[in-house]
């Protein structure tokens, strides 16, 4: 995580530089440009949130071997995770949801309220697919 926190590090101080920049640029004939100058600095300070999580992830945990210098590609070899095979909640989502605009579109609020409870099954659905009970119970 310690490489994810310096490059978000050097987002958020270019970020930030170029706030300042774009304010000094654009104040030197009069007035300066406010909207600009606000969306860079916002931008700086979503960068500076990442940069900050990264950071404290990194103290937490052990050098991932990205982190370490002299790490071979070897070091990083082994069980990724858990990837979900394909499923039809994404596909019954889609539907829900187009099912939904075009309500809102024709102005048939049946078919809006129809399309919201379907999209609100279908998200519950994609929520819970691998959901086997408390393991408190077993």
């Amino acid at each position: 995580m310690r490489t994810e926190a310096k490059v978000f590090g050097a987002i958020t101080a270019f970020m930030f530089v170029a706030a300042i920049v774009y304010f000094v640029w654009t104040g030197i004939e009069g007035r300066p440009e406010y909207a600009g100058t606000l969306a860079l600095g916002v931008s700086g300070l979503m960068g500076l949130l990442c940069t900050v999580y990264f950071w404290l992830v990194a103290r937490r945990i052990p050098p991932r071997p990205e982190d370490r210098p002299g790490a071979v590609i070897a070091d990083g070899a082994g069980t990724i995770g858990f990837f979900a095979p394909p499923g039809f909640w994404p596909a019954g989502i889609a539907v829900s949801v187009a099912a939904a605009a075009v309500g809102l579109a024709v102005s048939q609020w049946w078919l809006l309220g129809a399309g919201v409870l379907a999209a609100l099954i279908a998200i519950t659905g994609l929520a819970l697919e691998f959901y086997a009970g408390s393991q408190e119970s077993r």
